[in-house]
């Protein structure tokens, strides 16, 4: 394993760097012309690529998230309309809830989805050759094996 040297971390910081000034930009937008936060549009991406539902457990899973936080952010779309909280027992757990996209939720998403990769494009891959998305998708794939 190389050691952890002045390149290594100014890489890292690079890429945190980058990250955060990119989600600051597209976060932005989206609030301002559909009042929505990343983290409740990537929830409405995440329903409208599974049917448009999903249980709980599950969107916790696909999200990396803690239940107590999915919980407010469905509790904020149910609010406005885009999602529904449905009973879904199974045979494991009787309190099963599955969230469901609305007609409304799904227009929202569609039109968000939009933006959000239009903003994708100028904030950061418009820059990118596809030599550098093969080696930055390598490299990414090294350090932080992800899952879908």
């Amino acid at each position: 394993m190389p050691r952890l040297d002045a390149d290594r971390v100014a890489l890292w910081r690079a890429v945190q760097t980058a990250g955060e000034v990119v989600t600051r930009l597209i976060e932005a937008e989206m609030a301002d012309e559909f009042q929505l936060s990343l983290p409740q549009f990537d929830l409405l991406a995440v329903l409208a690529d599974h049917d448009g539902q999903l249980r709980v457990k599950e969107l916790c899973e696909k999200l990396n998230a803690i239940p107590s936080s999915l919980s407010r952010r469905i509790d904020g779309l149910v609010e406005r309309g885009l999602v529904t909280r449905e009973p879904a027992p199974t045979e494991d757990d009787n309190r099963a809830v599955m969230v469901c996209l609305t007609r409304y939720g799904r227009f929202m998403w569609r039109d968000a989805n939009i933006l959000y990769r239009r903003a994708i494009q100028r904030e950061f891959a418009s820059g990118l050759s596809e030599t550098d998305v093969a080696i930055m998708s390598r490299a990414l794939t090294k350090v932080a094996p992800f899952k879908d």
